[in-house]
């Protein structure tokens, strides 16, 4: 009789033990990290975002990039200034980290450096740089990004970049190495750093960082006037193996920091270019768009993805609409991509990358430095990938017989000549 008893209340207790795994499972998915990059930069130094984060989380996005612009005199100068009126204040900061936190965003903080005459220089950018004294460059740098931090720290900002798109540093990890030592002593969240698209080889500091960004302005089908879905789509994937080299050669989880393209005409052709004047194409953009989020809707490594941008003129209401040529989604067909893509059921670490991925990603990355190496007469492989060799033999031979089956080109093409 005990023996019925004990069933019959195990029978009874099913459901209601059912019922608790069901919802300690959904307590434990977190939805992948995917948001707005938010410029703070509306021309009022004590301008109140409250409002754009609002329009922010109510699209389903979980986090919010806050950038904030500060600047060099040229690309020589030794100092990093505020901007006179594009640059938030500390003040200004404060209230902007405790208005996104209230509204349950997870914050990065992203302050990034632009040259006085940047857009409308299109010779000298972040990304060249060449400091008259690097000594003095990188010790006005640190102070700079050391106080910034701490302020990110007071405001519970989970990420804090140190930098962005600055190709030119990266002859200097060890600089980068100090700074990110020095930055820990004031802020405990994860450091990143934003790669250039074209920029991946010669990032060598990945070790100092906890999380690696990449800006994803990749060129897709840049010699047709209208891209497919197909190239939309294999320039993606494109951009993921690229995501997952860099996961292997540093054991760093990647985010995408920046991902978006503005509603103009060949947007696919250059989607980093803000000072085009091509006319409006609304529904490139949201073609584009949607290719990416197609991929990336199977990335569930990515540490987080950043749209960018919520706006540039955010003093100039209302933001986007039919008529804007920028990356702003409001009120255009892209928009109503976003939020999907936003909704989609992506889960923060529950499926972790397949080793096989990470394999297929770094050696698909190898034939590409070969394919180059064998097209190209000014082609060298990138130290890495020499390295990565010579402590991985079997990826370099599976590498070159992948190349072995493609035809080889007639010639070589030179330097200079039109690719």
């Amino acid at each position: 009789m005990p023996r019925r008893i004990l069933a019959l209340i195990a029978i009874l207790s099913l459901p209601v033990t059912l019922l608790l795994v069901r919802r300690m499972q959904r307590k434990a998915l977190v939805p992948q990290p995917r948001g707005f990059v938010l410029g703070l930069y509306a021309g009022v130094p004590d301008y109140d975002y409250g409002e754009e984060l609002d329009r922010i989380a109510a699209t389903g996005a979980t986090c919010v990039s806050l950038q904030a612009i500060y600047r060099m005199d040229t690309g020589h100068s030794t100092e990093i200034r505020r901007h006179p009126t594009s640059s938030p204040t500390e003040e200004s900061l404060r209230r902007t980290f405790h208005q996104a936190k209230v509204r349950g965003l997870r914050m990065m903080f992203f302050p990034t450096i632009n040259l006085r005459d940047e857009a409308d220089n299109a010779d000298w950018w972040r990304g060249n740089i060449e400091p008259s004294n690097w000594d003095l460059w990188w010790r006005n740098y640190t102070d700079f990004n050391v106080r910034l931090a701490a302020l990110a720290q007071e405001g519970g900002v989970e990420w804090y970049s140190l930098g962005t798109e600055m190709a030119s540093t990266h002859p200097f990890p060890d600089q980068w190495r100090r700074l990110a030592a020095e930055v820990r002593t004031v802020f405990k969240g994860k450091l990143v750093y934003s790669v250039n698209f074209d920029s991946h080889d010669s990032f060598v500091f990945g070790d100092c960082l906890d999380v690696i960004g990449i800006n994803t302005y990749d060129p897709i089908a840049k010699y047709d006037a209208y891209p497919s879905p197909d190239q939309i789509r294999d320039a993606w994937w494109w951009i993921v193996y690229k995501a997952r080299t860099l996961q292997a050669r540093f054991q760093r989880p990647v985010m995408i920091t920046e991902v978006g393209y503005p509603s103009v005409a060949h947007a696919h052709v250059g989607p980093w270019d803000f000072r085009t004047e091509k006319p409006v194409d609304l529904a490139l953009q949201d073609h584009l768009l949607k290719g990416a989020f197609g991929v990336l809707r199977h990335w569930s490594d990515g540490d987080a993805v950043f749209f960018y941008l919520y706006g540039e003129n955010l003093n100039q209401k209302p933001v986007g609409g039919p008529l804007d040529r920028t990356y702003a989604v409001w009120g255009k067909p892209a928009e109503a991509t976003l939020r999907t893509y936003f909704r989609e059921p992506i889960w923060e670490g529950h499926l972790p990358p397949k080793a096989e991925d990470i394999h297929e990603a770094v050696v698909q990355s190898l034939v590409s430095h070969h394919r180059k190496l064998r097209d190209y007469e000014d082609a060298e492989l990138p130290a890495w990938v020499l390295d990565w060799e010579a402590r991985h033999p079997q990826d370099a031979a599976e590498a070159r017989a992948i190349l072995a089956k493609e035809p080889v080109p007639a010639r070589k093409i030179p330097k200079g000549e039109a690719r």
